[in-house]
């Protein structure tokens, strides 16, 4: 007999409250009351130590929803989490059906009054379940705080991530450079409003 590993069971998990979720978006004309209806709950922090093995392994997996495809080694990613020069932020999700863990991550190199997205990534298995809008808002908060008045976004194609091309001109950013293999975004955080409706934060 076959002996299942935690990862095995996770994933088993994980698969069945999908086909759940499916089953019950089928029976909602409306996406957002289906989303209302999953009691999605969010934790949004900077990096806690005993997630770095996690969000370095993230950055390693995660292709298609991945704008800049940054891979970054645990080490690598210990030393980014003890510089003041970044804004990071990992996200997990949760809703009725389980919990996804951390599914999402991004970092935020700041300059002057600027902050530059080195990398924003998210699992696929939470896509359209509005993850990003909480991240951001969470990212515009922060960077506020720390007096950035422009968040820079970057998109870097690949073989895999043609899913996020126009990923930061669905948030509202404005495009400002474009070439065949990548493009700029920029995003004025003045006046900025809150995009998420449908998952309660924690921070």
């Amino acid at each position: 007999m076959t002996k299942l590993s935690s990862d095995d069971v996770s994933r088993n998990d994980m698969y069945r409250a999908n086909i759940k979720r499916a089953a019950e978006q089928a029976s909602f004309a409306d996406y957002g009351e289906y989303l209302r209806s999953l009691d999605m709950k969010a934790v949004i922090r900077d990096f806690d130590p005993i997630y770095i093995p996690r969000i370095a392994q993230l950055t390693n997996k995660s292709n298609q929803f991945n704008l800049t495809t940054w891979r970054v080694s645990e080490s690598e990613m210990d030393q980014i989490a003890k510089s003041d020069k970044y804004i990071r932020l990992y996200g997990k999700l949760s809703d009725k059906y389980g919990d996804n863990g951390v599914v999402t991550v991004v970092i935020g190199e700041k300059d002057k009054d600027a902050l530059h997205i080195r990398l924003w990534l998210m699992s696929c298995r939470v896509l359209k379940r509005d993850m990003e809008l909480a991240m951001l808002d969470c990212l515009v908060s922060d960077a506020a705080a720390s007096g950035i008045s422009t968040i820079y976004g970057y998109y870097y194609k690949t073989a895999k991530n043609s899913m996020v091309k126009e990923f930061y001109g669905s948030l509202g950013f404005e495009m400002i450079e474009q070439s065949d293999d990548s493009s700029k975004w920029a995003l004025d955080l003045n006046g900025y409003k809150n995009k998420n409706k449908y998952i309660e934060v924690e921070r």
